[in-house]
């Protein structure tokens, strides 16, 4: 016959699993091998791979197409009278400047804070590398900032290092846009004009999407009742 002191030194010798006492877990101090922490990685590298290709173009290709072509206008036109030469007559001559300003001359002179402009436009572009690995941005997003950054690094290797006749340092413009009925568009460079398109970008995306926004309120994801 089985009686209750009976169960019960049974159940102490032989307790179900639910009531044995746990051991506790041994936690080791020996570093993951690296193998297992590129594995980790790999995931993250993959998403962020076709952003990087699209930011790193703009910036290379934008960047090194500025350095170039400012290189070139400096060789080729210095010399010329006026150190200008019609391209389409009349709409589009290149004639050689130093910008001691800002973007398209709206700033005519940034006087001796100019190395500090230049220190700064070099400093934005790893506050927008960091964007771009923060923010979920598509293909588009990456290349408009890869645009910013292409349009700092050329303008800010300027400001920073390019000498300029008369002392001090300055930006390399030379594409003249002439106005039908007189004048001109102030002289700029194609840093100026990647920097416009990142900018134009991002403008329009933003009224685009407030303008969804102001068209949905409710918003889409809401189940209808």
């Amino acid at each position: 016959m089985i009686t209750i002191a009976t169960l019960g030194t049974a159940i102490r010798r032989h307790p179900p699993p639910e009531l044995r006492p746990r051991r506790p877990k041994i936690l080791s101090c020996q570093p993951s091998p690296p193998e297992y922490a590129l594995t980790r990685m790999q995931p993250a590298l993959k998403a962020h791979l076709p952003r990087l290709g699209w930011f790193s173009f703009a910036a290379l290709i934008g960047g090194g197409s500025d350095l170039l072509t400012k290189g070139w206008a400096v060789a080729k036109l210095n010399g010329l009278p006026g150190k200008t030469i019609a391209v389409i007559d009349p709409w589009l001559d290149f004639t050689l400047t130093y910008n001691r300003g800002t973007a398209f001359s709206l700033i005519r002179d940034l006087g001796d804070t100019r190395l500090l402009f230049g220190v700064l436009a070099l400093l934005t572009i790893l506050v927008l590398c960091a964007a771009l690995v923060r923010w979920r941005s598509g293909p588009g997003e990456a290349f408009a900032l890869g645009a910013l950054a292409g349009g700092a690094f050329g303008n800010g290797i300027d400001r920073a290092f390019r000498e300029a006749p008369g002392g001090g340092t300055g930006v390399v413009d030379f594409i003249q846009l002439n106005y039908p009925w007189g004048g001109s568009w102030p002289v700029f460079n194609i840093a100026d004009v990647l920097v416009a398109i990142g900018l134009a970008y991002f403008v329009i995306r933003s009224i685009r999407s407030a303008k969804h926004s102001s068209d949905d309120p409710a918003g889409t994801d809401a189940d209808p009742t």
